[in-house]
């Protein structure tokens, strides 16, 4: 991860828990429309066909359209947290509302590269799943890999997805969280365990999600990913990351139904071997 992404994390988490300071909201799950409802914005569903959702702004009025044929409350709640973002952070409205624009249209999910689109999901992430309660409810869990990021979904009433993402980022074990398309990566989040080892390099976005791999096998039948199949096994480390241990991975995969990707979770309870300082490569 570049050293302008892991800023912009910090930022959107630090507004994020300043947002929720604020308003006095201290427990989990974080109820994204009650903030909005909090700062007088209206949120409605809406027939959007080119988006996940939208800020729209008239005069000093802010309003929230998401999707409606996004039939899942978790990816719902992201969105609305999205929109939250690019109101709460600063530079966002100023950026995305110049030269007389009254609507943003947003791809939230972190499918986009724009940096500011980017952001908005690091704060929608850091809205729903803060990290100090996160944390806590991460290490009260019993469950492993796939089963513990499903156990913090429905406590925090997230996307499968986007809690995946949160506990790559706060897990203590190596684990790492890769979305995929086909048979191509979308992209990847690691833990520290991971990220620290000398010489691994990045996955990173556009690699060909490796052969030997259950995920590719889960991959070459669409009907897995469309019904929300899951599917257990185990990799190696290094077949998915160059540079490395050869230490065997646990690796749950379950496919993303309409969102027609796969979302795959490597997690060992093991500690790597000969473990390093980051290389700084880029994601």
């Amino acid at each position: 991860m570049k050293g302008a992404e892991k800023l912009a994390m910090r930022e959107a988490a630090n507004c994020a828990d300043e947002v929720l300071t604020a308003l006095g909201m201290e427990t989990l799950p974080v109820d994204p429309f009650a903030v909005a409802t909090r700062k007088d914005i209206i949120v409605q569903a809406a027939d959007l066909d080119s988006c996940s959702g939208c800020l729209t702004v008239v005069g000093s009025a802010y309003g929230i359209l998401y999707a409606r044929g996004l039939g899942n409350e978790g990816f719902e709640r992201f969105t609305v947290s999205h929109e939250l973002g690019h109101f709460f952070l600063p530079g966002h409205p100023t950026a995305l509302f110049a030269n007389g624009r009254t609507i943003h249209q947003s791809h939230s999910g972190f499918v986009s590269a724009d940096p500011i689109e980017r952001q908005a999901d690091y704060f929608a992430g850091a809205l729903l799943m803060p990290e100090r309660l996160f944390r806590g409810a991460l290490r009260a869990q019993q469950a492993v890999g796939f089963g513990t990021v499903q156990a913090l979904a429905a406590m925090c009433r997230t996307s499968i997805t986007a809690t995946a993402i949160r506990f790559a980022l706060y897990a203590d074990d190596p684990v790492a969280v890769i979305v995929s398309k086909g048979q191509t990566v979308e992209y990847c989040f690691m833990s520290d365990a991971i990220t620290t080892r000398r010489g691994l390099s990045w996955l990173r976005k556009g690699s060909p999600v490796p052969r030997r791999t259950v995920t590719a096998d889960f991959n070459r039948t669409a009907s897995n990913i469309t019904g929300a199949v899951e599917k257990e096994g185990t990799s190696m480390l290094s077949d998915w990351f160059d540079g490395a241990p050869d230490t065997e991975m646990n690796e749950d995969v379950v496919g993303l139904g309409r969102y027609d990707r796969t979302l795959t979770v490597l997690f060992t309870d093991e500690a790597l071997d000969e473990e390093g300082e980051e290389t700084g490569d880029d994601e």
